[in-house]
């Protein structure tokens, strides 16, 4: 995996991007660069690193299973934490898939967009990432590269606009 070409690229498109070794450096890159509140995305990796948020002080957090979906709008979430299913080095593209629906649907209404990359995933070839898209049971995949943009107003690039302004994303190795 060559995560210093990720990060460069990362760079690029105008997001931020920190390698991870650990829960207890997760939870400490969660708590220093999250908006609150912060809404998690039902996943294993993250119900493990709860309890150290919790511990850093950081209370205004819950997850995506215990907000009513009407609730879950936008304005109302400032952070949104999710774990990738892949990266690409080679564009700085980050795969998003419909493991959880509701934070599938709503990773396009948060102020800041956090994506957690499982190292071993983090080394895609654009070759790799489109046969394994093309295989996703749910069909329901999307390519991040950088925070939402878009420069139709008087050729002015505005970051935010159709979705998060801000996209930090933690290439996390588990091994502490």
């Amino acid at each position: 995996m060559d995560a210093k070409l990720l990060l460069e690229r990362l760079h690029e498109a105008q997001a931020d991007g920190l390698e991870i070794i650990g829960p207890e450096q997760l939870a400490q890159a969660l708590a220093e660069h999250a908006g609150l509140p912060l809404l998690l995305e039902d996943h294993p990796l993250l119900h493990e690193v709860a309890p150290l948020l919790a511990a850093r002080g950081v209370i205004e957090f819950n997850f995506l299973s215990a907000m009513p979906a009407d609730q879950a709008g936008m304005g109302q979430i400032a952070t949104l934490v999710m774990v990738a299913a892949g990266a690409i080095p080679e564009t700085g593209s980050l795969i998003i898939t419909a493991r959880s629906p509701l934070a599938f649907r709503l990773s396009g209404c948060p102020r800041q967009h956090i994506i957690i990359v499982p190292q071993e995933r983090a080394g895609l070839t654009l070759a790799q990432a489109l046969t394994w898209t093309a295989q996703e049971p749910s069909g329901l995949v999307s390519w991040l590269t950088g925070p939402s943009r878009t420069a139709d107003i008087e050729k002015t690039l505005v970051l935010g606009a159709q979705g998060a302004e801000s996209l930090v994303v933690l290439i996390y190795n588990p091994e502490s």
